[in-house]
């Protein structure tokens, strides 16, 4: 894997979505990869050494037409990250990730040059699934509308990666979890990291249900380099690929993890409160799931090696500085 890294050195990288979660964490390694980093962002972002900003609109095409000429590599993870910002907004969701991608296959056309894509999907586009732990051959079942625009978006790059416009990969990611620059804004993202805020904290958490459903948490540090992976890489175009520990826990468990380990930080223990879930709870919040990653371990030689017990020490480590 680290050999393949090598291929970012000195590359034009752009990163929408910089100031995001993930994405604020991604551009820093890209930056350690001896990469040129192009920020873009809507809103105007602190200066950072050695970083270009661009202040733009992803939904415009002069947006595109500028990082096409720009970059070698476009790492795309702006748009809508929320299922519940869909429901109150589907039009607005839509656009947000689908227009994105026809200006940039548009930009790409007119350009004459290929750019190199990777796309933050997400493991929720396969929609509730039996069968554990789930491949990239388990047909995708989009329950919501965030999912369905997600799968949109993927089978665009897929086509216009088929017809020779572009190379995309997409990612479709797990729980992420973990301490970077900035955190979710979105009430039903981060879940892990919020409530180990709390426990730090010492405010009881609540656990909807019985904290039976199944989930897959990655460490932030294993889906960066993730991306670094997809990014440095010429092959696998048109393909997409679980990101993922390969692991499930609970979300009972997952919470006892945390308030276990936060308890030896603060020396108390808080409580953890069973709620049922509420009325408007999404029916993808009552789902199973485990990511099957060998196709990514395969592709790249990639493998998480940050396990939940060692990834909730780190986060709560950071957190409580």
């Amino acid at each position: 894997m680290m050999d393949l890294l090598k291929n970012l050195n000195g590359k034009m990288v752009a990163v929408t979505g910089a100031s995001g979660y993930i994405g604020s964490a991604l551009t820093e390694a890209l930056q350690k990869c001896s990469a040129h980093v192009v920020r873009v962002s809507r809103s105007e972002l602190p200066p950072k050494s050695g970083m270009v900003d661009v202040q733009a609109d992803i939904c415009t095409l002069s947006c595109w037409q500028d990082l096409v000429s720009r970059a070698d590599i476009i790492f795309h993870l702006a748009g809508n990250t929320s299922i519940y910002t869909a429901i109150k907004d589907p039009v607005e969701s839509l656009n947000s990730t689908l227009l994105p991608i026809n200006h940039l296959i548009s930009a790409a056309q007119k350009s004459g040059q290929i750019p190199r894509l990777v796309f933050a999907s997400t493991a929720t586009v396969y929609g509730l699934t039996d069968n554990l732990p789930v491949t990239e051959t388990q047909e995708s079942n989009p329950i919501t509308l965030y999912d369905l625009h997600k799968r949109f978006a993927e089978e665009q790059l897929a086509l216009a990666s088929q017809l020779g416009v572009l190379q995309s990969v997409s990612l479709r990611l797990a729980n992420v979890y973990g301490p970077s620059l900035n955190a979710s804004s979105a009430a039903d993202r981060g879940v892990l990291n919020k409530v180990s805020r709390m426990a730090l904290q010492q405010k009881d958490l609540q656990l909807f249900g019985d904290g039976g459903y199944i989930r897959d948490y990655v460490y932030i540090d294993d889906v960066v380099k993730a991306f670094l992976c997809a990014g440095a890489s010429d092959q696998f175009a048109g393909h997409f690929f679980n990101v993922a520990s390969g692991q499930g826990v609970t979300l009972k468990e997952a919470f006892k993890q945390v308030v276990e380990q936060a308890e030896k930080i603060t020396g108390r223990k808080v409580g953890v409160n069973g709620t049922p879930w509420p009325a408007d709870a999404d029916a993808i919040e009552y789902r199973n799931f485990v990511g099957d990653v060998r196709s990514l371990k395969d592709a790249f030689n990639w493998h998480p090696e940050v396990s939940l017990p060692l990834g909730i020490h780190k986060m709560l480590s950071v957190f409580c500085k």
